[in-house]
């Protein structure tokens, strides 16, 4: 009952994995997903955590995207209840999707991508999510994959015995070079958790640059509250 989409945007070089799901905190298992310079990968269905951190160390030795699924299929004797997917560092992509895997599930592996799914309403719904992707390549990834889910939830999302079912958590987290995230933005509870990742997605936007450069320069820095009061004052300008 999780769909998502991992990739690696070719312009940038950054690694990233947008995920939706109606378990709670599904951020709980996307631990050791991505890697800068390194790659992406995450085990669910019935999650596995450890899948993460082992994709991740075979990756950071070398192993190509093909490689580390067949050690991880190999290491796990209830592979048939999972969905896989990897992107290395150079954006090959490969997956897999068990045969005990709640239906309908499958996958979808395209140049520097890899969308997924489980307990889907159908096909269309990682078929939206791959569109919805590839529709902007200049838009940042995190932008991209958070469309991405959007397009899957409109498609239908997940669907359970007694219908549709709500996307509870939600998570986009991207990589670039350095040790640390990008971006890491997640809802662990909300009926509507990819709307609320939205808002918050689109409010942290506007703090982005200001807590980079906080960092770089502290001893320069505006207080937070100051430069949220400008960020107010500038958008009761800007209203009509």
């Amino acid at each position: 009952m999780t769909y998502g989409l991992m990739a690696r945007c070719p312009r940038s070089g950054r690694l990233g994995l947008g995920i939706a799901s109606y378990s709670l905190a599904v951020g709980l298992y996307c631990s050791d997903t991505t890697r800068a310079n390194t790659g992406a990968s995450f085990t669910f269905g019935a999650p596995l955590p450890g899948n993460n951190a082992l994709a991740m160390r075979l990756l950071a030795q070398g192993f190509t995207s093909s490689q580390v699924l067949k050690e991880l299929i190999g290491n796990d004797p209830h592979s048939d209840y999972r969905q896989i997917g990897v992107v290395d560092r150079e954006g090959k992509t490969t997956a897999f999707t068990g045969a005990k895997t709640s239906p309908w599930s499958g996958h979808r592996i395209g140049e520097g991508f890899v969308a997924f799914g489980d307990m889907l309403a159908g096909e269309m719904v990682l078929d939206a999510m791959v569109q919805s992707y590839a529709a902007d390549p200049a838009a940042e990834l995190e932008d991209r994959l958070l469309t991405a889910l959007e397009a899957g939830r409109d498609a239908g999302g997940q669907v359970g015995s007694a219908g549709r079912l709500p996307e509870r958590s939600a998570l986009v987290v991207v990589h670039g070079i350095y040790d640390h995230t990008d971006w890491d933005l997640r809802v662990d509870r909300d009926e509507n958790a990819i709307d609320k990742l939205r808002r918050t997605h689109e409010e942290f936007k506007l703090f982005a640059a200001y807590y980079i450069e906080r960092s770089r320069n502290p001893r320069d820095a505006i207080p937070q509250m100051e430069f949220r009061g400008m960020l107010a004052a500038n958008r009761k300008k800007e209203a009509p």
